[in-house]
């Protein structure tokens, strides 16, 4: 090891931090723009910010799910209009009040009806 290391340094000037005072500190510092992203890329964050969309879309339905009101009685009330030995008649069903197996069959009844008056036609 040299000595010289351990000398005492002499004749330099100490370390002087110079600060600027003037208005020229405000200059605007240039930012790198982002990487441009591969077409990958593009495509992950679209699908990405559609997702994201889609899920919020759900949240607001959720939180605003107790404000609606209940609809039920206008959508499952069904009104049967058809005549009878050439007499009108009108019944009037509550849909919520059936059974699975009568809704079942309210379906395959009323296509059938419909594929039949489709195929005479």
């Amino acid at each position: 090891m040299s000595s010289r290391n351990y000398e005492p340094r002499t004749g330099g000037a100490p370390y002087v931090q110079k600060i600027n005072l003037s208005n020229n500190n405000n200059k605007k510092t240039k930012r790198k723009s982002p990487p441009k992203l591969c077409f990958n890329c593009k495509e992950t964050k679209d699908c990405v910010n559609l997702f994201s969309n889609k899920v919020n879309r759900i949240e607001e339905i959720i939180n605003s799910f107790h404000k609606n009101s209940k609809n039920t009685e206008r959508i499952s009330k069904f009104n049967a209009k058809f005549t009878l030995n050439t007499t009108p008649c009108e019944l009037e069903y509550d849909l919520s009040n059936f059974t699975l197996e009568n809704l079942q069959k309210l379906v395959i009844f009323t296509t059938q009806s419909c594929n039949n008056n489709n195929c005479n036609n």
